[in-house]
């Protein structure tokens, strides 16, 4: 199940990235539940799909619809003022924003790993 939860996390995180991180979740969660009907401790995989797609929506401006919002607002900003440095191109935010969502995902497999049985516990 650890190794299930960690995989979860970082395709979640992946494909949040490249698509909104709600459709993604929206999706996941009747396979997640699926899985609870089946009788398995889901509990992990709730927390690994929340870690995932919320480190994910950090990678590109489409991760996220607040992303999507300021990349917007950042371009018209820098055409009024006539300072293109005021811009948050797509291409500046998947440069900036990978890194980090790659370097949060290794802290969240860590904590993942070192506190699963705590994360199994049922809620």
């Amino acid at each position: 199940m650890l190794t299930a939860s960690i995989l979860l996390m970082w395709l979640a995180a992946v494909l949040s990235a490249m698509i909104d991180n709600i459709p993604f979740t929206a999706a996941m969660i009747p396979i997640i539940l699926g899985m609870e009907a089946q009788g398995i401790n889901v509990a992990p995989l709730w927390w690994a799909l929340a870690a995932g797609v919320g480190m994910g929506g950090n990678g590109t401006h489409l991760g996220s619809t607040a992303n999507v919002f300021i990349v917007t607002i950042s371009e018209k900003l820098a055409k009024d003022s006539g300072n293109p440095d005021y811009a948050i191109t797509p291409a500046v935010w998947f440069r900036k924003g990978t890194p980090v969502m790659l370097f949060t995902l290794v802290i969240c497999t860590v904590i993942m790993t070192l506190f699963f049985d705590f994360f199994s516990t049922p809620v």
